[in-house]
């Protein structure tokens, strides 16, 4: 069945009361947290896809998403860069619909219409919008969330999610509307959770940002915490701690960040944006110097390849 530029095989029999969790690539997917958490729900569920934008170039530059070739059982096919949807069935509660948003080059309005175009035909009831951004916090500490709920009150103090208005201003993705629009528009329910990750980490895959998303979720759903993302991201953690020895700079900024966090908690002072877009972060000279001499040096062990060209 065609829904806006989807080629969607709608679920039968219908889903019960479908959630939809949400990730957006690349624009909030730092530490691969939402690609990771979307991965490990469809995994536990076992999630069908069940659709993807019918021709994705009306949408996407093909010189920034590089489509890839792959070979299995010696047959080569091309993988094209694309939104992908995926529905998985909940013994309890309600069924979940993963969405995989790559964000769009071109037509962003056409493309927004489309999903919310989705959302509709697949009866949603809540728009879960999940995702990761750097901040100035310490790795020795729990990874702070903060986010926005509205049309329903979530469990007081769940996760210690910290639930409020943004003040941000500044630039964003044209698929913000989609949780405004989701919300005004189509009256439904909807949840923003972002993830504060250490800036001075740039982790390919932060498994302990993944784990403090799924343990916040199950909550919400019920499902076990008994996660392999717990572990992993404890031991990817656990690696910083060596490197502080050798590294004073580092040290002395951890320690800063940890002050500050222990500061904030006293004060009880957010602190942070609680909008998916990423606020620049002031930091002191010396701590920005040395940053950036960490990102010149990744800069050169990197290739040159996009990174932003997986699609899922």
């Amino acid at each position: 069945m065609k829904i806006g530029d989807f080629e969607i095989n709608i679920p039968d029999p219908p889903l019960r009361g479908a959630h939809c969790i949400a990730n957006l690539k690349p624009w909030i997917n730092v530490g691969n947290v939402g690609q990771i958490v979307l991965r490990r729900l469809g995994r536990m569920y076992s999630a069908e896809r069940i659709g993807q934008i019918e021709r994705p170039g009306k949408y996407y530059d093909f010189t920034r998403y590089r489509p890839e070739i792959q070979l299995r059982n010696e047959l080569r096919s091309v993988r094209v860069p694309n939104t992908s949807i995926r529905v998985a069935r909940r013994a309890q509660g309600p069924d979940l619909v993963l969405l995989q948003l790559l964000e769009p080059h071109a037509f962003a309005e056409d493309y927004n219409d489309s999903i919310l175009e989705i959302l509709t035909a697949l009866k949603v009831t809540r728009y879960v919008q999940i995702g990761g951004m750097y901040d100035s916090v310490p790795h020795s500490r729990p990874l702070p969330v903060t986010g926005t709920a509205r049309g329903w009150d979530p469990p007081p103090d769940f996760g210690g999610v910290k639930l409020g208005g943004s003040r941000y201003q500044g630039p964003t993705s044209m698929t913000s509307q989609i949780s405004e629009r989701a919300r005004n528009e189509l009256e439904l329910e909807t949840l923003s959770l972002m993830v504060h990750l250490p800036l001075y980490l740039k982790l390919d895959d932060d498994f302990a940002g993944s784990a403090r998303i799924l343990r916040i979720l199950s909550e919400i759903y019920g499902f076990t915490q008994e996660l392999p993302e717990i572990e992993m991201g404890g031991k990817q953690y656990e690696q910083v701690d060596p490197a502080m020895t050798d590294n004073p700079a580092l040290r002395d900024m951890v320690e800063r960040f940890e002050r500050e966090v222990d500061s904030e908690r006293v004060d009880e002072n957010p602190g942070v944006p609680l909008d998916s877009s990423v606020e620049r972060i002031s930091l002191p000279p010396e701590i920005e110097q040395f940053l950036s001499e960490i990102a010149r040096s990744d800069d050169g062990e990197e290739s040159d390849s996009d990174s932003g060209s997986r699609s899922d």
